[in-house]
């Protein structure tokens, strides 16, 4: 991919804010409309471009749990200009691969090209090992000239019931994008259409639709099409994109500013509100990143030229010499790494990790989804890591550590939205009882609520029913700074959340232990504050929030006593250092006092 940076800049440097009237230019519009100008190419001449030497250049490296089942759907993108890359596929941890893409001739419903789909070896391979094959079917412009032409419409249909009865395929997802809201009842029309003639035809092929992380104008009428859907892969990436005004996270998890609040959260938030029921729901994941040349080494950053589109592999292996330790940063406001350095001039690169992914698997588990979906497959060819996290929060009995902090959709930083509905349910992956307690409320009293249950439903006994700044358990307790403590029974809790129409507020924080890893907020010269997260991983960043200005150094302990590191507290942040694990005391010092605060240090990936 990096062999035509210098080309897309030039190419999105005309891209406007926004595609038609329907949100950003998406990564898979953009790289389509890229690889598709290159003409037809060989598997040798797309490994040649894509720099791989060869197809199994860097093998898998097993982790020896090969063989557990995948608890969770695994949905990637096989596009067609991966060349040889499927070699390095983990076939035992996909559940579905889907084939990029049948394009749609809008004015006919014929193909303009299905590229190779009949004759890649990559979906004979998934078929052979019992992986699902779908086909992406993709329409980027002239959706007015197809949704007013039944006879395109249908054309379309029959053509893909004959390509899914001809490859034994299973399914087929719709990656329509950009489409007015002018045509929105067109949009439902058709997939309630479509879905009738496939599930009668093809009864158990599944019919699929790559949807927005945000649905701009509302042209996707949710609602009217969940009943038609058998899964929606919802795109939460795209959020900054290459020609954003500012630098900033591809899927953040939370927003990183207030003034465009979207984000992972905020989006699966919004899908599970409109009435989809979690199992339907795929988070999808990127396993590409953006650079942005930028006016200076702040967060957020003006850009100065359009972003470009790396892969995970050309990111982390080390193509780019600027890509260093010293160079790496988290945003703590949207979970999020990046890159920050100056070559003549600031650049910006953001991505996803095994950290910032893992925080999306564990929301997968909480929230009951049905699994996740990579675009795309191959852009980690020849790494194992990213593997590794999906086996390591996807096989097995799922389950959390003994500690962590649970927050709104808006994260620590930024509030809920109005009209939400969801449920998390936590698991320890050690023995209950748990410690729960809200560190922070604030709810519109009397509408906006939140319901705390012992157990994984909703029809187990209630812990507390909460709304406003007050709590109700036996007793109540008033202020928004207000301390409420529960117990379960067991390692295992459920929450609830509503929020109605109207005045959303700044939402909750709920850190949850195990007994053993119990530790209070304190006190500091009078003044609350609080870290996250905790636990975290060794050569992972601590942040303070609300940190005193008083507090200016640090100390790393060990419980029996031994100082493990010491330093500056900088932008209130603080570095664990790399090969150090379970509990450790944090010390924030002053001019003239001390206070204390418990980690839970965890090994990195």
């Amino acid at each position: 991919m990096r062999q035509y940076l210098l080309v897309l800049v030039m190419i999105l440097f005309s891209v406007p804010a926004f595609s038609q009237n329907d949100g950003p230019y998406s990564i898979h519009e953009e790289e389509s409309e890229y690889y598709g100008a290159l003409g037809k190419m060989s598997t040798a001449q797309y490994d040649s471009l894509n720099n791989f030497n060869n197809a199994t250049e860097n093998r898998i490296n097993y982790r020896g749990l090969k063989g557990r089942n995948l608890n969770k759907r695994v949905f990637g993108y096989h596009t067609y200009w991966m060349g040889s890359a499927w070699h390095n596929y983990r076939w035992d941890l996909l559940t579905d691969l889907c084939y990029f893409s049948y394009e749609v001739d809008p004015a006919t419903g014929n193909a303009i090209t299905i590229h190779d789909f009949l004759t890649d070896a990559a979906i004979d391979t998934a078929l052979a090992k019992g992986v699902k094959v779908h086909l992406c079917v993709t329409l980027f412009s002239g959706h007015s000239v197809f949704f007013n032409s039944a006879a395109s419409q249908q054309t379309l249909i029959n053509n893909l019931i004959l390509l899914i009865t001809s490859k034994g395929i299973n399914g087929i997802n719709l990656d329509f994008e950009a489409v007015p809201s002018s045509q929105s009842a067109n949009l439902t029309s058709f997939i309630q259409s479509f879905s009738t003639q496939l599930h009668s035809e093809l009864p158990g092929v599944e019919l699929s639709i790559a949807s927005p992380a945000v649905n701009w104008n509302n042209t996707f009428d949710i609602p009217a099409l969940t009943p038609w859907i058998d899964f929606y892969m919802v795109m939460t990436y795209d959020y900054y994109y290459g020609g954003s005004s500012l630098a900033g996270p591809v899927s953040g998890f939370w927003p990183l500013t207030s003034s465009f609040n979207y984000s992972v959260s905020h989006s699966i938030t919004y899908y599970q509100s409109q009435g989809v029921e979690p199992g339907k729901l795929l988070m999808g994941v990127p396993y590409y990143g953006r650079e942005w040349p930028v006016q200076a080494n702040t967060l957020p950053a003006q850009s100065t030229g359009s972003g470009v589109s790396l892969t995970y592999r050309q990111i982390v292996g080390g193509g780019n010499s600027h890509y260093i330790p010293a160079n790496l940063y988290w945003d703590y406001r949207s979970y999020n790494p990046y890159y920050s350095y100056d070559n003549g001039g600031w650049n910006q690169c953001f991505f996803d990790n095994t950290r910032s992914l893992g925080l999306k698997y564990n929301m997968v588990n909480r929230r009951s989804l049905g699994g996740i979906g990579i675009w795309a497959l191959g852009y980690d060819n020849g790494r194992d890591e990213l593997w590794n996290l999906i086996e390591e929060k996807f096989t097995g009995e799922a389950g959390e550590l003994c500690r962590d902090t649970l927050y709104d959709s808006g994260g620590p930083w930024y509030g809920y939205k109005n009209n939400e509905l969801y449920r998390e349910t936590v698991k320890s992956g050690y023995e209950g009882p748990l410690n729960l307690a809200f560190t922070s409320l604030s709810l519109e009293s009397g509408y906006d609520s939140l319901w705390v249950y012992d157990g994984d439903s909703v029809n187990d006994p209630l812990l507390a029913a909460i709304s406003g700044t007050e709590v109700r358990n036996n007793s109540e307790i008033n202020g928004a700074n207000a301390l409420l403590s529960l117990s379960t029974t067991s390692n295992i809790f459920t929450i609830r959340f509503k929020s109605d129409s109207l005045n959303s507020r700044a939402g909750y924080e709920l850190i949850w232990s195990c007994p053993v890893a119990s530790v209070e907020e304190i006190e500091y010269w009078n003044e609350p504050f609080s870290i996250f997260p905790n636990p975290v991983e060794s050569g992972g960043g601590v942040f303070i929030k609300e940190k005193n200005e008083h507090a200016d150094t640090y100390l790393l302990i060990y419980p029996g006593g031994n100082i493990i590191a010491s330093g500056k507290i900088s932008n209130g942040q603080i570095n664990i250092p790399p090969n150090i694990s379970g509990f450790v005391i944090l010390r924030l010092l002053g001019n003239s006092t001390a206070g204390n605060f418990k980690l839970l240090v965890t090994p990195g990936n």
